[in-house]
């Protein structure tokens, strides 16, 4: 089974890839919904299971990916993935082999041991997570990145950017992942703007590859935190991609948080070239600006009657994880700043 995002029939690669794999017979699927629904998964399900496939190849963003990789964990068990989703099954057997090939510097997805989805009747978003999840093969070839445009670009570079700062400043943070999450910091700062203005650029792409890919070592040992926790609730309930709602957020998260954790937001700043956080943290508003994401949520219309779903959804692993707990009052008050 070769699932794609829809731009790769553009493009040419699905063609390519096709060809490829001609003699291991690919079924293709091609187009998968940003921010997937459950139903994504539930298409793969049934094709995977009517034409009996054996391996499933993924290639696209992080998207593309968790759907491909529950899917090809599910296939051969039984059931829907909103039974799994809601906690009505439990993953139990490991599935197909999954080889993921990230379009995409952003989510990681190609390495983590868990898939995010949406359930669109409850605007609900969150993830379900196995070890069995995890691709049996990453191929991270920042070539692959290239045609992507500077909107997903940016969105995809800033969310990679919000993993990295989060899994630095987590409470279950430890050396390893400390080390992953810092240079993973440094390569997605120093190059994101170069990638959005040249997407050609080789060097630029390069890094935020491996960016994305040592985020994702650090932050699924190490969690996340409040963007992320605040982050899937509002997305889901303003239909706004991933990335660019993790880059409105995290400046206030930062500044939020900086007080808890003094130290490791200095080591933030100086791998970065900066000698204090504030200036740091002033210099991340800029390049969020430089790349086009706005500084709210103002355009994507956020009102105070979204704050009670937010506040109830947002109680996820990631917020327990962060350097300073948010009280619901606390939420809802960074949220009036970003109206």
């Amino acid at each position: 089974l070769l699932v794609t995002g829809g731009s790769a029939r553009t493009s040419g690669l699905l063609t390519r890839l096709e060809q490829l794999l001609n003699d291991f017979h690919p079924v293709t699927v091609c187009g998968i919904a940003a921010e997937p629904p459950l139903d994504e998964v539930d298409r793969l399900l049934q094709i995977g299971r009517q034409k009996q496939v054996t391996a499933v190849v993924a290639v696209g963003g992080g998207s593309v990916i968790d759907t491909a990789k529950a899917a090809a964990c599910l296939i051969p068990a039984t059931g829907l993935i909103r039974d799994y989703f809601n906690g009505e099954r439990r993953i139990a057997t490991r599935g197909l082999f999954c080889a993921a090939l990230p379009t995409t510097a952003g989510t990681g997805a190609e390495i983590t041991p868990n898939a995010v989805f949406i359930e669109p009747s409850a605007s609900i978003k969150k993830s379900i997570r196995h070890k069995y999840l995890v691709p049996d093969l990453a191929i991270v070839d920042p070539e692959l990145t290239m045609p992507a445009p500077p909107d997903i670009t940016a969105a995809s570079g800033m969310d990679a950017l919000t993993q990295a700062i989060e899994a630095y400043v987590s409470l279950q943070a430890n050396h390893t992942t400390d080390a992953l999450a810092l240079q993973a910091v440094a390569l997605i700062f120093t190059h994101l703007q170069t990638a959005c203005a040249r997407p050609d650029d080789l060097e630029a792409r390069t890094a935020l590859a491996e960016g994305s890919m040592i985020t994702a070592m650090a932050f699924s040992h190490s969690g996340l935190g409040a963007v992320h926790g605040i982050g899937h609730p509002v997305g889901s309930l303003l239909h706004l991609p991933h990335g660019r709602t993790c880059a409105i957020l995290l400046t206030p998260v930062m500044r939020w948080n900086q007080s808890a954790t003094p130290e490791k937001f200095l080591k933030l700043a100086e791998i970065c070239g900066y000698n204090d956080a504030a200036t740091f943290i002033d210099a991340i508003e800029r390049l969020r600006t430089d790349i086009g994401i706005p500084a709210d949520f103002r355009t994507a219309g956020l009102q105070e009657e979204h704050f009670d779903f937010i506040v109830r959804n947002c109680r996820s692993g990631s917020m327990k994880v962060n350097p300073r707990p948010m009280a619901d009052a606390d939420v809802i008050n960074l949220l009036r700043t970003l109206m």
